[in-house]
């Protein structure tokens, strides 16, 4: 959904570490908010605290096809058997501009057929430059099969990264989140963090870690709740994988540079599913 709510997540390393980390709570008080997608961005949909997850419009961090078995996806060891869930692009208490929006953008979820390449590649034509990203099939296929669907669809085109944070506090655990439908539009910019496409996806379950330039998904405190919204690690940021976690799904691996220059307003221009 929308952003990675990794406000509760920090908040118990936090309770772990509070004899070495007296700033912190400055810290999570202000980082609380953007985290998830909608239901759909932490890392919330939108990074809430960590990455967000996208906020509760998209999933809700984020209308109602039948959905259909995950078993050809992905293995149940990975989601539990569990596969995309189409949820209200809107919830009450958004204002109108939101839910309208949400609306307009709405998706159903990826067919579960095509077969994917297992390593396959995409390039985002970014305000700082093109950066290329290696996804990792068999590791996230929900979360693959979705990131190339939406990518293919154009969706992700014109999306500022809207969240830009510091998930340690100590100036080595920052992530860019973005992939908030509602960034596009200055009028539903500032509630960019609770957008997403209309559908969630539940966590998968893998080895991959969170080591520097690596994407994953944001979402919120549901660990079933990401939807559009990703962030890219600017620094390793371990503690995302503590508990539930998050989903990462993929890696840098040219373009280095330009990622690590991305900030809050930074936009993606496009994104081209490589060959």
């Amino acid at each position: 959904m929308g952003f990675p709510n990794f406000a509760w997540l920090f908040l118990s390393r936090f309770m772990k570490r509070l004899s070495t980390l007296p700033l912190l709570c400055a810290f999570i008080a202000g980082c609380s908010a953007p985290a998830t997608q909608n239901s759909d961005a932490a890392p919330t949909s939108a990074p809430a605290s960590a990455p967000a997850t996208e906020s509760a419009a998209a999933t809700t961090p984020g209308a109602t096809p039948a959905l259909e078995t995950a078993a050809a996806a992905a293995p149940a060891s990975a989601t539990g058997g569990k596969t995309y869930r189409v949820v209200p692009p809107g919830q009450p208490g958004l204002p109108e501009a939101v839910i309208s929006a949400l609306k307009k953008v709405a998706l159903a979820p990826p067919p579960l057929s095509p077969k994917i390449a297992a390593k396959p590649r995409v390039t985002l034509e970014t305000s700082q430059g093109p950066i290329t990203l290696q996804l990792d099939f068999k590791a996230a296929p929900l979360h693959v099969r979705s990131f190339l669907y939406l990518s293919g669809k154009g969706f992700y085109n014109g999306t500022q990264f809207h969240r830009y944070e510091d998930l340690t506090g100590d100036g080595q655990g920052f992530i860019i989140q973005g992939g908030d439908p509602l960034s596009k539009d200055v009028a539903t910019l500032k509630a960019a963090g609770i957008g997403g496409p209309g559908y969630e996806v539940p966590r998968e379950y893998n080895d991959l870690k969170h080591e520097k330039l690596v994407i994953a998904a944001a979402r919120s405190q549901d660990p079933d709740s990401a939807g559009s919204q990703f962030y890219i690690t600017q620094n390793p940021v371990k503690f995302l994988d503590d508990g539930d976690g998050y989903t990462v799904f993929g890696k840098v691996i040219k373009g280095q540079n330009a990622a690590l220059k991305l900030r809050q307003g930074d936009v993606i221009k496009s994104i081209k599913i490589e060959k």
